[in-house]
């Protein structure tokens, strides 16, 4: 057997505190392993463990306070419980890397298992230095997740109903945010299917979306996240929504949070596209976000539901100053005044977007964002940018609300 320290360049020379676990291993693997991991200084097999059933909650007990945690699992006697166990492990103990260890070496079952959320694909028998690079790898990653790191600002978009024009706002404030700097914000369009973030931008479809990306948080690191992204010629990058009318996610809220946190060390600016709705996934990114604007319409269904989203996100824990309320077509010959709009809110509106919707569509179409130039529309933008640049406008909202006193109703309820 080789040096388990190799002289060339491992990080595992420098390596302590390495926790393995190894599910339903053949004899024969097993031994091979646990010789090569009691080589490996400050490294050992904290646990063997024999069936798949009920395993995750033995290997989250093993190693809490190891810096580098891995489990082994046999992909061999039971392929779809080794799939299920590592989803669970994934979704439940993220700090845990899963090496599958097979004989299949069939590419499908390979992609499947990485999909699933494999940190690496070993197959039998054991080769030495696949297992040391793989090591090698986790081991650096994690060293990337514990160091220090300055949080950027995420704003999440939520629209009260459907058809608010809550995409259009959303890529115009990442557009704006990013100052044509490349890598400075990036644009999450976080629909389940056919999103329009791409599309607006004109550069084009990606085979991989953001759900794709939050089920691998165990793998997550820069390298793979440059995998997903689309870049707009501006500097914006962009995570796309899956393209498919079938896409069915089964992202966990805690993967979503755990990739939004991820994200906003990665960039300075992250702005998130959600759909309309309160879902268990746009609540994940709204945890996660410095700033909730409720993008409404002056029109009685968009208000009655922005009232509805404020008090269910308010009981959640979310404070008043961090949910904004974004008025977009406005216009002052709309049919429902300001005055009647944040009096059933109990709050001011934060940001007026004029009507602009010819300009706005002429955009679409063309793909060519609007500017601040001379359009009223690319002014209001580039207000609500500089706010979240400064870190302001949460003050007026939380100060209305207290002014205000409560809610006068528009419905009758």
């Amino acid at each position: 057997m080789t040096d388990m320290n190799r002289g060339n360049g491992s990080k595992l020379k420098d390596v302590s505190r390495i926790a393995a676990s190894t599910i339903a291993l053949d004899p024969v693997t097993y031994r091979a392993l646990a010789q090569l991991v009691s080589e490996i200084p400050g490294a050992a097999v904290a646990a063997s463990i024999d069936a798949y059933s009920g395993a995750e909650w033995e290997v989250g007990r093993v190693g809490d306070n190891a810096r580098t945690r891995v489990c082994f699992i046999d992909y061999d006697q039971n392929p779809d419980q080794a799939l299920w166990l590592t989803q669970r492990l994934r979704a439940d103990f993220p700090d845990v890397h899963v090496f599958a260890v097979s004989a299949d070496s069939q590419p499908d079952r390979i992609i499947v298992a990485m999909r699933a959320g494999c940190a690496e694909y070993l197959l039998k028998p054991l080769q030495p230095d696949r297992i040391l690079d793989g090591l090698d790898r986790v081991e650096a990653m994690q060293k990337e997740r514990t160091r220090s790191k300055v949080r950027g600002k995420t704003t999440t978009l939520i629209g009260a109903k459907g058809g608010t024009g809550v995409t259009t706002l959303a890529l115009h404030l990442a557009l704006e945010l990013g100052g044509n700097q490349p890598r400075k914000c990036l644009l999450v369009d976080q629909h389940a299917v056919l999103g329009d973030a791409s599309l607006y931008l004109g550069v084009g479809r990606h085979q991989y979306s953001f759900y794709e990306l939050a089920n691998n948080t165990d793998r997550l690191d820069q390298e793979l996240l440059r995998g997903f992204l689309l870049h707009h010629s501006s500097g914006l990058d962009l995570l796309d929504s899956p393209e498919t009318m079938d896409f069915i996610h089964r992202t966990s809220p805690a993967a979503i949070e755990r990739t939004l946190a991820f994200l906003s060390e990665a960039y300075p600016f992250v702005v998130v596209d959600c759909p309309p709705g309160l879902t268990d996934t746009t609540l994940a990114c709204a945890s996660q976000s410095d700033q909730i604007a409720i993008v409404m319409t002056p029109e009685l269904p968009a208000v009655r539901n922005a009232v509805r989203y404020m008090e269910h996100l308010e009981r959640l824990g979310n404070k008043a100053g961090k949910v904004q309320i974004v008025l977009n077509r406005y216009s002052k010959k709309g049919p429902l005044s300001d005055e009647r709009i944040e009096q059933a809110l109990g709050r001011s509106i934060y940001l007026h977007v004029p009507n602009s919707y010819s300009e706005v569509i002429r955009a679409i179409n063309s793909g060519a964002p609007i500017t601040s130039v001379k359009s009223d529309f690319g002014s209001a933008i580039q207000k609500w940018a500089r706010d979240i640049t400064a870190g302001g406008g949460k003050s007026e909202a939380a100060a209305a609300n207290s002014q205000n006193g409560g809610r006068w109703s528009l419905f009758g309820t």
